[in-house]
């Protein structure tokens, strides 16, 4: 289980202090991206791109399934597809070729589908035993009811539950724990400064240059924190609203690709940074906030940390540490969202707009909220900090 530091005095950085740490951070998120960088662009290559008839074909022969009707859903890197049959309904996942070749992470990811299940969490868990092949792992997953929370209207309460559902999520991650998931991930906000090296790439790829000084911005901020003292756990690694369950009352998670064991208080800022990228998606219906405009971003996040706190504990270390994670993880989304964009567009110049959309989702709304973030103070005076902060091992 994760070990939350006591909350001792600290003195306050300086700007040696940052300079310094953004040199060594330099160094090692050099190393980082360079790796990163060439499992992204590997990965774009080896997206799976099975048509309905072969997913049928596929359910038949491995899994012997006789599907009656097979849909594809959006998927970032890897395809998937709901398969209704006699049987029961159910998910047919096909790897990226880059995750179907590190088979201990994904025998990771299914330990921890069924400990969430095992702690009464609904969760997509396997069916069957995977199936390897020659390009890619297939999976046979079964179907978790719910409408997505991104087809709800946002509401405060709303948000609130949905901190809490995370709270119950934190506590069972407590306990779970994989030597596969200690790895070096893009997406984890430990590695932000392999990140950062790729927003000199986003001015050659035609992106906006005033959501590249935000992206420069939130790295000059993030680079000023000292985070060394925030605990570490095993974490989803992806709460956001496309991810997130609700039928009924109940609630369930989805995929856990990007599940790692990092700093624990990311999937909260992951989180909120998500309830951010909602609330300043222009689309989407909200109703029950005093603030107006993309400001009601703030009050939204802040309304789902405190559903957090009824359910789980943040040190104040965690809580301080939390606006730059939120501004880290809007800027990653960003940053990532048009790299990965761009560079599949350059694989495939007639990509579907579809898919083009699905890819550019999260991400331009993620640079209209990074700017809230950034100048919103409150978001670092007014966190909800009052509740007594506990040891999360007691």
């Amino acid at each position: 289980q994760p070990k939350t530091p006591a909350d001792n005095p600290r003195r306050q950085p300086t700007t040696q202090d940052a300079s310094r740490r953004l040199t060594a951070m330099a160094s090692t998120a050099e190393a980082d991206a360079k790796a990163c960088t060439a499992e992204e662009q590997e990965r774009k290559k080896m997206k799976p791109s099975y048509s309905i008839d072969d997913a049928t074909q596929l359910l038949r022969k491995h899994f012997n399934v006789p599907a009656t009707a097979v849909k594809e859903l959006d998927s970032y890197d890897d395809q998937n597809f709901r398969v209704t049959s006699p049987y029961g309904t159910y998910v047919l996942k096909a790897h990226n070729g880059v995750e179907s070749r590190n088979t201990q992470l994904l025998d990771a990811q299914s330990q921890l589908l069924k400990h969430l299940e095992d702690h009464n969490i609904r969760a997509p868990v396997e069916a069957q035993s995977r199936v390897t092949l020659k390009r890619t792992t297939l999976r046979l997953l079964r179907w978790v009811d719910g409408d997505v929370l991104s087809s709800s209207t946002m509401t405060p309460s709303l948000l609130e539950r949905a901190g809490s559902f995370l709270g119950d999520i934190r506590k069972a991650l407590d306990t779970f724990d994989h030597q596969a998931l200690h790895r070096l991930h893009l997406w984890d906000l430990r590695r932000f400064p392999a990140v950062a090296t790729f927003s000199s790439k986003l001015r050659s790829m035609d992106c906006d240059v005033k959501r590249v000084k935000l992206v420069e911005t939130c790295i000059e901020n993030y680079a000023s924190q000292n985070f060394d003292s925030l605990p570490m756990a095993t974490l989803h690694g992806d709460f956001n609203d496309a991810n997130i369950l609700l039928h009924g009352d109940k609630w369930g998670i989805l995929d856990v690709g990007d599940c790692v064991y990092s700093w624990r208080v990311n999937d909260v800022a992951i989180g909120a940074a998500y309830v951010m990228v909602n609330l300043c998606t222009s689309e989407n219906k909200r109703s029950g906030f005093t603030d107006k405009g993309d400001h009601v971003a703030v009050q939204g996040a802040q309304k789902f940390v405190e559903g957090f706190l009824q359910r789980s504990t943040l040190s104040k270390d965690e809580c301080r540490a939390l606006p730059h994670l939120i501004a880290a993880r809007l800027a990653t989304s960003f940053t990532l969202g048009w790299y990965s964009y761009r560079e599949s567009l350059a694989a495939q110049p007639d990509m579907p707009q579809q898919r083009r959309d699905y890819l550019l989702h999260h991400a331009l709304p993620a640079a209209t909220a990074l700017d809230v973030c950034l100048q919103a103070t409150s978001l670092v005076a007014d966190w909800p900090t009052t509740k007594p902060v506990r040891d999360p091992r007691r």
